[in-house]
């Protein structure tokens, strides 16, 4: 072997020896070229092609409005090429909440897929009426939907039933079919009427939303409840008919009285009269988050939408302490903290509210009790019926 031979030998060799320890020190990773991308989705029920942003790695698809978001069937799906994905033609998506789904080339990709009803313009109110009920339980808990019911198909409203009949009968429940108001005398009303649930007083309310659950602090019985659905019209008001028969507030609990923001004491609030109210808003949460607003009693997290908190974007209620013994209309016009032509964000909730004691969040209502509660059914309490229900445009 020559010379000039040896040392291009020797010269192959030490670059060989070289890669392998540096591969050693910092092995090679494989880096993917192609993001994992949702390129065309299709399902049942659809009213128009869905959105697909990749810069987000999210789909949204408008529904039929009534269709059952938590059964909704894919028909088509496209991806880039060499992808995969744990959605495929056939599967059956649950929607009712935004589903995290993965999208895999080299890597694994998180893509979110929600669906919304397509609405109208002037999309009136569901369940408004208050014809179907259900019950569920010994008791029983009497619910505002009927057997089977879909949340936002055929289940729109909710009550703070639940709670109460841990200790007492619901408190809000529907009439006997032929007590409804003028506009339906032949259908049903909601009787409200605020009770003591022998350790707190429970207002008699019913609310566009849904009952969380209790507390796990024993003795405690503070809850949550979720108020709203999603929403993309803009209500002028609200009308409805009502009849009203208040009490003078007899029960205030001691933990929460301090946290109203009409800054009474409790020797203030006892004997003054209660008040119903009615209230109705537009709310998206100012993070973007697509969630209902929730109440919860134990940490004090509250509605006072009147004071335009943080996400309000309309607003308008109805308070009263006059009793109303027979049917009247009730009308509420709802103003607005956005422009006339500013669209409302795409996680915008409708709240709605009505309750025949205004301060109940608080445990603070006319129960019939005077003060010294020992069951539930000891006198008549702040009561209101409330019936048709109806967005103003």
């Amino acid at each position: 072997m020559n010379y000039e031979l040896r040392i291009n030998v020797r010269r192959i060799a030490a670059a060989f020896v070289a890669v392998i320890a540096v591969s050693c020190i910092e092995p090679l990773t494989l880096t993917p070229d192609i993001v994992g991308e949702i390129t065309a989705l299709e399902v049942e029920g659809q009213t128009r092609t869905p959105s697909i942003n990749t810069a987000t790695r999210t789909v949204n698809i408008e529904m039929g409005e009534g269709a059952d978001l938590s059964a909704v069937k894919v028909t088509r799906i496209e991806l880039i090429e060499t992808a995969s994905c744990d959605v495929v033609a056939g599967s059956v998506l649950d929607l009712s909440t935004p589903l995290k789904v993965s999208v895999t080339t080299a890597a694994r990709y998180e893509w979110t897929i929600s669906a919304t009803p397509a609405y109208t313009a002037d999309r009136p109110l569901p369940g408004g009426d208050f014809e179907e009920w259900s019950t569920t339980g010994w008791r029983p808990t009497w619910n505002p939907w009927p057997e089977g019911a879909v949340w936002e198909k055929d289940r729109w409203w909710d009550t703070g039933n639940e709670g109460v009949t841990l200790l007492a009968p619901s408190n809000s429940v529907p009439t006997e079919p032929g007590e409804g108001c003028p506009a339906n005398p032949e259908g049903r009303a909601v009787r409200l009427e605020s009770r003591y649930a022998l350790v707190k007083a429970a207002g008699g309310n019913i609310y566009f939303g849904r009952f969380g659950g209790l507390s796990d602090e024993p003795g405690s019985y503070d809850a949550t409840c979720e108020l709203g659905h999603n929403w993309q019209t803009k209500p002028a008001g609200l009308k409805g008919w009502y009849k009203y028969f208040p009490q003078p507030i007899d029960a205030v609990s001691d933990s929460h009285v301090g946290l109203n923001p009409a800054g009474l004491t409790k020797q203030q609030w006892l004997g003054s009269m209660d008040s119903l109210h009615v209230c109705v808003a537009l709310w998206a949460s100012p993070d973007g988050r697509e969630i209902p607003f929730t109440v919860d009693t134990t940490p004090a997290r509250f509605v006072d939408f009147s004071r335009n908190a943080d996400g309000v974007l309309a607003y308008g209620a109805f308070v009263s302490s006059r009793e109303q013994a027979e049917w009247d209309e009730f009308n509420i016009e709802m103003e607005y903290f956005i422009g006339e032509d500013e669209p409302l964000p795409a996680n915008t909730q409708l709240y709605l509210l009505v309750t025949a004691s205004k301060n109940c969040n608080y445990f603070i209502a006319g129960t019939g009790s005077k003060n010294t509660p020992t069951f539930a059914d000891d006198g008549p309490g702040s009561l209101m019926y409330v019936d048709e229900l109806e967005l103003i445009y």
